[in-house]
């Protein structure tokens, strides 16, 4: 994963006052192999998990995700590990308090051995109290559709069945017109 060097060098408070300003609420680590996830200080108490050094299990983790995001989440980490390179996706905790977007990058361990991913939780709270608006939600609901049917074409690509590539297009194409018109866009082609 490529190492970042800081404009602020020994600024820590300065660095720490710019991600608290960007609504970065903590980081996390997943280690892919041994099915963990190592979470900060405050991601942790965002979540409700008590931290441990080690992580705690994926499926620790996932309980502290609304019941109707937990697959949505899950299956989009399966995706991404089999795909590796970025990876972001939002979802609601059970606390009902937040919505957080977790952002970061699967390195699939060509070169060491060992998958992993690491990345940053994002609050995203502002966000999600516009989903009380009918047309916000449907649009909501279709970014959700997005990234489902990209984690499929991603995955079925290495299935090397045209097909099913093509119907997975076409599903991408409808999903992407729904969103067009949600955000006042594109008109689907008249079809002849």
């Amino acid at each position: 994963m490529p190492a970042r060097t800081s404009l602020l060098s020994g600024d820590t408070d300065g660095i720490l006052a710019a991600l608290d300003a960007s609504g970065v609420v903590g980081v996390w680590s997943h280690d892919v192999w041994a099915g963990r996830i190592v979470v900060s200080d405050s991601l942790a108490d965002v979540l409700g998990l008590v931290r441990e050094a080690a992580g705690v299990s994926l499926d620790a983790f996932l309980a502290t995700i609304l019941a109707e995001d937990r697959l949505r989440v899950e299956n989009a980490l399966h995706a991404a590990v089999e795909a590796g390179g970025p990876f972001e996706i939002a979802f609601r905790t059970v606390r009902g308090e937040r919505r957080l977007g977790l952002r970061g990058r699967i390195d699939r361990g060509e070169a060491t051995g060992r998958a992993r991913g690491l990345g940053i939780a994002i609050d995203r709270s502002e966000d999600g109290a516009s989903l009380h608006q009918p047309a916000l939600h449907a649009e909501a609901a279709a970014n959700r559709m997005a990234e489902h049917a990209i984690a499929l074409h991603d995955l079925a690509a290495d299935l090397h069945q045209p097909r099913l590539a093509a119907v997975l297009d076409c599903l991408m194409r409808e999903i992407a017109f729904t969103l067009a018109g949600h955000l006042g866009g594109a008109r689907r082609p008249s079809e002849h």
